[in-house]
């Protein structure tokens, strides 16, 4: 009895293993490329700063708002944050995402190439550059990568 258990255990670890390091050489920022583009500051010091990401063919990301019918998701949606040397108050616009329908689970995602706008309200005076990251959690049918951060930086 105490034998078969062990070798269960071993097939077990065995598969996954195998599992893991078939996997292991994929991320999110891999299936997601990202460019960033800032507007030149205003004299009332906001500057818009668009986004574009270019998502790989059969691969998703997570769309902002999610418009899910479960919250098992709600921390894989695609987010972006700006900052900047001094204090800045951003207001992100998200483009609408396309439903999917999996099993008993609706939810929006992203395909292809989009395009996020940011609006970033600067302190007056402050040049320094923006740094962007934008957080994506990329899927494809039966598999999803772990959660990842791309960062760029723009003037």
């Amino acid at each position: 009895m105490q034998r078969s258990k062990i070798i269960l255990s071993l097939a077990f670890v065995t598969t996954l293993t195998a599992f893991v390091a078939g996997h292991t050489g994929d991320k999110s920022e891999d299936k997601v490329k990202a460019t960033a583009v800032a507007k030149k500051s205003g004299a009332d010091s906001k500057q818009i700063v668009t986004i574009t990401l270019d998502i790989t063919k059969d691969w998703y990301i997570y769309a902002n708002p999610l418009n899910a019918n479960t919250d098992v998701l709600k921390d894989n949606v695609t987010r972006v944050e700006v900052k900047a040397k001094d204090k800045i108050q951003t207001t992100v616009k998200y483009p609408a995402g396309k439903q999917k329908i999996e099993s008993k689970y609706k939810y929006d995602i992203y395909e292809g190439k989009i395009m996020i706008q940011a609006e970033v309200q600067r302190t007056l005076g402050d040049m320094s550059p923006l740094e962007v990251s934008v957080h994506i959690n990329a899927c494809r049918k039966g598999e999803c990568l772990l959660p990842g951060v791309i960062k760029l930086k723009v003037k």
